[in-house]
C-alpha cells in the first residue's frame, strides 16, 4: 500500500514511509553506451531546522484521533499521542475502531532536529504554529508537509516526482474523530 507513507507521514503518512519514491538515476555518457558503471549524483542533503522544545510543543494539534481521505475516497486513521515532552507516537489503522495498528512513526525532538522516524527518517525544515514541512534526510524525491487548518482538522501534503521527472502532490484531508 503506497499510502502507507502518508500514513506515517501524515500520515507519514505516512504516508510516510510506505512511499519511498525515488528519482530516476539520469542517464550519463557510461550508461548509454552500455556498460555498467553509472556515476550516481551526490544528493544534496536537507537544511534541518533548529529547534527548542517550545517549538516542538506546537506540534500538540496533532495530538488525537483522525480520520484521512485518500484521493479515491476512502479512507485510513491515525492516532497521535505524547509518549513524553520531546516525543509524538503515530500509529495508523485501516478502521475507525483503532484496534488494530498497520504503521507507526515517531515525531521527536533530539538534539535540535525534529524528525518523523518510521520506516525511513524526515526531518523538519520548517516548524511554525501554521505546520511542518519535512524532507527526506537521504535521497528520495519526495517530501511532505502538514498543515494545520483548524481545531479540528489539517492537510497532509505529499510531494514527489513521478517516474517520468515530473513533480506531483497528493493532498490527504485530516478530520479531528476524537481525542
Amino acid at each position: 500500500m503506497r499510502h502507507v507513507f502518508l500514513t506515517t507521514a501524515v500520515v507519514s503518512v505516512a504516508l510516510v514511509a510506505g512511499i519511498s519514491c525515488r528519482a530516476e538515476k539520469p542517464a550519463t555518457a557510461e550508461n548509454a553506451q552500455g556498460t555498467s558503471t553509472e556515476k550516481k549524483p551526490t544528493p544534496v542533503p536537507p537544511a534541518a531546522g533548529k529547534y527548542a522544545l517550545k517549538d516542538f510543543v506546537s506540534l500538540a494539534w496533532l495530538v488525537g484521533s483522525w480520520q484521512g481521505r485518500l484521493p479515491d475516497g476512502g479512507s485510513f486513521y491515525e492516532r497521535y499521542r505524547w509518549v513524553d515532552d520531546s516525543t509524538i507516537k503515530m500509529r495508523s489503522f485501516k478502521d475507525d475502531t483503532f484496534s488494530k495498528a498497520t504503521d507507526s512513526s515517531r515525531i521527536m525532538l533530539r538534539a535540535g532536529t525534529v524528525a518523523d522516524v518510521g520506516g525511513a527518517r524526515w526531518i523538519a525544515t520548517r516548524l511554525d504554529s501554521t505546520g511542518v514541512d519535512f524532507a527526506s534526510e537521504h535521497d528520495a524525491s519526495n517530501n511532505f508537509t502538514w498543515a494545520k487548518q483548524s481545531r479540528n482538522a489539517w492537510k497532509a501534503v505529499l510531494n514527489s516526482i513521478d517516474k517520468n521527472g515530473k513533480a506531483q502532490s497528493v493532498i490527504y484531508p485530516m478530520q479531528r474523530i476524537g481525542r
